[in-house]
């Protein structure tokens, strides 16, 4: 299914009840319209740009000029310009052919809720126009499309989204588990060190002499005093024993 678009506004016809206010306006509008019937639609948008600069007031400069760029790709450029046809004209007819057109630029654009929303406009004005009637549905189902690629498109997303969430907890739960196993090991490698070192320091206890008690050094100056007196009195008794004096005899 493809948009169909409505004819060039002919230079001879009149616009609203409006008359062309200068010959070389209709003569530049005259111009470019045997340009595009060639297919020189460059050309013959520079014509219509003339005539739009000697007619502001004119619908069809701007009508015909947006249908220009619209062969030349230009849907964005044809936009405005219908844009300004439906602003500029006056009669219901002619402002659905533009919204007619204007949908077209929508649809060229992947932008099917505007020209939905255009052809809307356009039957409005002229509920009879099939062809704008055909767009409509033609628009329609390009929207129903979007949507449901959209919705598609979210849901693919919320789904990453979750699969990631998931991801980088479960990597966090493993980042947390590395960390508690290193602690853990860090303390057990921290108790292993004190018990070691509470081991060592009681062997080297048991290696050096034990202080004693204050009893126990007490009772070791009493015997070592009774020692010394014992000693002391077998001095003087030997220092007390008499010294015989051998007697000489009496020859």
């Amino acid at each position: 299914m493809i948009a169909r678009t409505l004819p060039l506004l002919l230079a001879t016809m009149a616009v609203s009840g409006m008359q062309a206010q200068d010959h070389k306006a209709d003569a530049a509008l005259s111009e470019g319209n045997a340009l595009y019937r060639r297919g020189d639609h460059a050309g013959a948008a520079d014509a219509y740009r003339r005539a739009g600069t000697l007619a502001p007031a004119d619908l069809r400069p701007s009508f015909n000029l947006g249908d220009a760029l619209y062969r030349q790709n230009d849907a964005a450029g044809a936009q405005q310009q219908f844009e300004q046809s439906v602003k500029a004209a006056k009669d219901p007819a002619d402002q659905a052919r533009a919204y007619h057109n204007l949908g077209n630029s929508f649809l060229a654009q992947q932008k099917p809720e505007q020209a939905v929303e255009a052809y809307r406009q356009a039957l409005r004005r002229d509920p009879s126009d099939e062809d704008t009637r055909y767009n409509l549905a033609y628009a329609q189902s390009l929207l129903k499309k979007q949507q449901q690629q959209q919705n598609k498109d979210q849901q693919q997303k919320k789904e990453d989204q979750q699969k990631q969430d998931q991801q980088d907890q479960q990597q966090q739960q493993n980042k947390d588990q590395q960390q508690d196993q290193q602690q853990k090991q860090q303390q057990e490698q921290k108790q292993e060190q004190q018990q070691q070192q509470g081991q060592q320091q009681g062997q080297e206890q048991a290696q050096q002499p034990q202080g004693m008690s204050r009893e126990e050094a007490e009772r070791l100056l009493d015997a070592l005093d009774r020692q010394e007196r014992d000693v002391q009195d077998k001095v003087r008794r030997k220092m007390r024993v008499p010294v015989r004096v051998p007697v000489e005899k009496d020859w």
